[in-house]
């Protein structure tokens, strides 16, 4: 039988304790999780993960850290560890989310996402460009992922026009 995710990072109250670093409370979770969040190699990765028990009937197993949403906890940790340097940034960082567990694809909600993310960026001229805020958002690399979201994106939702003859 396989177990569905110990924490639920919807769920979880998500609470910025320093530089870079955040904790994630989900109340029905018998664990706490804080990450620290550094620069490495030009990327915000997950530098720390730190699992508490806060409640006796805890346990820290291998089978309870299979079932932590690690993928969706690093990226939660790094929109909140991240400073908002651009208007707006904030609100475009929460709107980033990661495919969810299990899924093979992205819906179409993520590549409208991408789409307005990328405009934003553009039209506001946000440091980097606009690809780069596509990357930046959810943690991807510019080159290639970043570039082959934005050509996707406009390839479902800005077919193009009839030209004229």
């Amino acid at each position: 039988m396989n177990a569905g995710p110990l924490l639920d990072v919807d769920r979880a109250q998500v609470t910025r304790t320093g530089r870079g670093t955040v904790v994630v409370d989900d109340p029905e979770c018998p664990l706490l999780v804080e990450l620290a969040v550094g620069d490495v190699c030009g990327r915000r990765q997950v530098t720390r993960l730190t699992v508490q028990v806060r409640h006796p009937a805890g346990r820290i197993g291998e089978s309870t850290l299979r079932r932590l949403p690690v993928r969706q906890l690093a990226h939660v940790a790094a929109q909140h560890a991240a400073a908002a340097s651009h208007p707006n940034e904030v609100f475009y960082l929460k709107q980033a989310r990661p495919r969810q567990q299990g899924r093979r694809r992205w819906d179409d909600e993520h590549w409208l996402q991408v789409l307005q993310v990328y405009h934003w960026a553009k039209a506001t001229g946000r440091p980097g460009g606009p690809v780069q805020a596509v990357a930046d958002m959810w943690g991807v690399a510019k080159a290639p992922t970043a570039y082959r979201w934005v050509k996707t994106a406009r390839d479902i939702l800005e077919p193009p026009t009839a030209v004229q003859r």
